[in-house]
């Protein structure tokens, strides 16, 4: 027998437990590949997550707002000057600002805070005293408080140190004046000296004597640099400064804590219910932005630099005063939902946008719905397959990936085209353009998920139909249709909440805040006719807004509302396919 393996060495035994170079550098290449895809869905949480954090960090607290609650009295004196019963026309002839913000509001806050026990003046005074005071001590000059309380008034005061401080600023001009005299620097050294005695500041003036020793003693120079380093005299001026602010805190300065500016809503409110003239009503008014920016830790008030934009010291002493006796409260916003879009935050809301965007979804659920769906049952139940329909498919394909300021342009087309004919100007930035042009977008992409969903339905239902003798209408419509409603539902929804999110076709049609919008009225009374605002839009408009909170709050707290609707869309369409989904 012929041994075949003869002349050359035997192969070696493979073993399954021996791993193999190329087992080996696939295992390899398998990890590599997992690895990367965990770092990418990691890498694509994390930024999911810093935006939503951005988003809800700081649209959360927007939602919520620092009010006044005030006494607000309905003034007929205010209402009417002229005397007599009030009517209408009258309220509405009541100048905004010195009738509401500066006579309603000012004298009811005033009178609101003194019935809580708040000296107003006292408070005031108190912050510039103590600031005056502590300048004072600052430079030596002790005994600062007794020296106001001798005075009588921080006016007076201020008055007494300042006319002390120009003593101790002519002394300092003699004493650099190269043509002065001994005589004359001792005299106005000894005039100041007496001034800082008058005031209150004895040992100051003991100080400043000396001054007149080096003067005579060592010369003018010397005593003009002893003289300066006292710092009395800046610390005076400081003083009398400080002390001159309480005579300034007017009704005007009092007003400013509060936003009373152009109340439209409240002169309105009057107007329409006369019973509230002379009554007392308890109404929650906000705080001004930029006080909020203080009473929510953002700013702390302790310099300049963070010192709320138009206040000062007393009006954080008097804002303190008024959250220890509970009359500012941090409430929850609801008025965000019902108040129109203002350049002023404190009153801004998107009450229009909601119901406008309700509005155009309404358009789009039934243009949509009814020429998506008819359009998808001809083509993939009757249309004949030639090119005709190939080339149909083909551009909705191409229809559903084109960008969404393409329709803009086109509705902007077809406005344009119905000014020419008249009807251009009743027809712009409403509900109803809004939702035609929202329709056109979306209607792609519901013909393409109806399209699936009904060749989702197995070809057995058509067929026994068919066979028990159904024609292809009944078929389509009572056997077809039925099984492709939970496919249908949920491109539509989620159709319409991409609808929802478009910003850009919508500005092109006048959809802003310069159409005036404002609550629309029902659908079925003409509101599909009204200026209307949607809520991209009016995200838009906030995120323009001047004032860093309006740009940074509110902005992201109508982010948060346009997400919660996206959300409960997309939910709702998860559960109509899991309720009515078909196996089989």
């Amino acid at each position: 027998m012929t041994d075949m393996t003869a002349g050359g060495p035997a192969a070696p035994k493979s073993s399954l437990f021996v791993q193999s170079d190329n087992v080996r550098r696939r295992r390899q290449r398998g990890a590599a590949l997992r690895y990367l895809g965990m770092a990418a869905i990691t890498l694509v949480l994390f930024f999911l997550g810093v935006l939503l954090f951005s988003i809800f960090s700081r649209g959360l607290p927007a939602l919520f707002q620092y009010q006044a609650e005030i006494e607000l009295y309905y003034d007929p004196a205010i209402l009417n000057a002229d005397g007599g019963a009030v009517t209408a026309e009258e309220v509405n002839d009541v100048s905004l600002r010195s009738g509401f913000e500066q006579g309603l509001f000012t004298v009811s806050l005033r009178n609101t805070i003194e019935d809580a026990g708040i000296d107003i003046e006292g408070t005031v005074a108190g912050v510039w005293i103590d600031r005056a005071v502590g300048a004072l001590d600052a430079a030596g000059l002790s005994g600062g408080a007794e020296a106001i309380a001798a005075t009588g008034a921080p006016g007076d005061a201020a008055q007494v140190f300042g006319q002390t401080g120009n003593a101790l600023r002519t002394a300092r001009t003699v004493l650099a004046d190269e043509a002065a005299t001994t005589e004359d620097a001792v005299a106005a050294i000894t005039a100041a000296a007496e001034a800082l005695d008058a005031a209150g500041f004895a040992r100051a003036a003991d100080t400043v004597g000396v001054v007149a020793d080096i003067a005579t003693e060592e010369g003018l120079p010397e005593a003009a640099e002893a003289l300066a380093e006292s710092n009395y005299e800046q610390a005076l001026f400081d003083a009398a400064t400080a002390l001159r602010q309480p005579a300034q805190f007017d009704d005007g300065e009092l007003s400013a804590i509060i936003y009373a500016a152009n109340r439209r809503d409240v002169r309105d409110r009057v107007a329409a219910n006369l019973d509230l003239v002379g009554e007392t009503d308890r109404v929650g008014v906000p705080i001004a932005i930029s006080m909020t920016r203080y009473l929510s830790g953002e700013l702390t008030g302790e310099s300049q630099a963070q010192m709320p934009p138009g206040f000062n010291e007393s009006h954080l002493a008097l804002v303190d005063r008024m959250v220890e006796a509970g009359i500012i409260e941090r409430n929850f916003r609801w008025s965000f939902f019902t108040n129109v879009y203002s350049q002023s935050g404190e009153v801004a809301g998107i009450g229009p946008a909601l119901m406008g965007s309700a509005y155009m979804m309404l358009v789009v659920l039934v243009f949509s719905l009814i020429f998506g769906v008819a359009a998808s049952i001809y083509l993939e139940e009757f249309a004949p397959k030639n090119r005709f329909t190939d080339f149909i498919e083909i551009n909705i394909a191409n229809l559903a990936a084109v960008p969404s300021i393409v329709f803009g342009i086109l509705g902007a087309a077809i406005l344009f085209g119905l000014t020419s004919l008249g009807f251009g100007n009743s027809i712009r930035g409403t509900a109803l353009l809004g939702g035609i042009v929202l329709s056109l977008m979306t209607l792609p992409t519901i013909v393409i998920a109806t399209r699936a969903a009904l060749k989702a339905v197995p070809p057995s239902i058509r067929d026994a139909a068919l066979g028990v003798g159904a024609s292809k209408v009944q078929t389509a419509f009572h056997h077809t249709l039925p099984l492709a409603a939970p496919g249908i539902l949920t491109g539509t929804i989620i159709g319409i909440a991409q609808a929802l999110g478009e910003t850009a076709p919508l500005l092109l049609i006048g959809l802003s805040v310069s159409t005036g919008a404002d609550i629309l009225s029902s659908p079925f009374t003409g509101g599909l006719l009204e200026q209307a605002q949607s809520m991209p839009t009016v995200v838009y408009l906030f995120a323009q807004n001047e004032d860093a909170p309006v740009r940074e709050g509110l902005a992201q707290s109508a982010i948060i509302v346009m997400l919660l609707l996206l959300f409960a869309l997309n939910i709702l369409a998860i559960t109509l396919r899991r309720r009515f989904e078909r196996r089989w």
